[in-house]
């Protein structure tokens, strides 16, 4: 797993109070019980504690942990 996978899982585990382990990139958020308002509370959480921002927009077009990892990925690599 990546380090990035790694951020989010913490971030979700410590928003949501699940288990970190159960935050896989194949989980959807059906899997982890989050609903469309815990999407957009999820997309503000990360924005906050790791710096990348993601949009409600963005968030909506999401199905996977995986998927965040990836946008997280490319646009913190567009920063630099």
């Amino acid at each position: 797993m990546s380090r990035m996978h790694d951020s989010v899982s913490e971030v979700m585990a410590n928003r949501f109070g699940m288990d970190r382990n159960i935050v896989v990139a194949e989980a959807t958020f059906d899997d982890l019980g989050l609903d469309s308002l815990s999407q957009i509370e999820l997309a503000t959480a990360l924005t906050k504690q790791l710096g990348v921002e993601v949009s409600d927009e963005e968030m909506a077009e999401l199905s996977t942990v995986g998927e965040i990892v990836a946008l997280l990925e490319s646009k913190d690599a567009n920063a630099r």
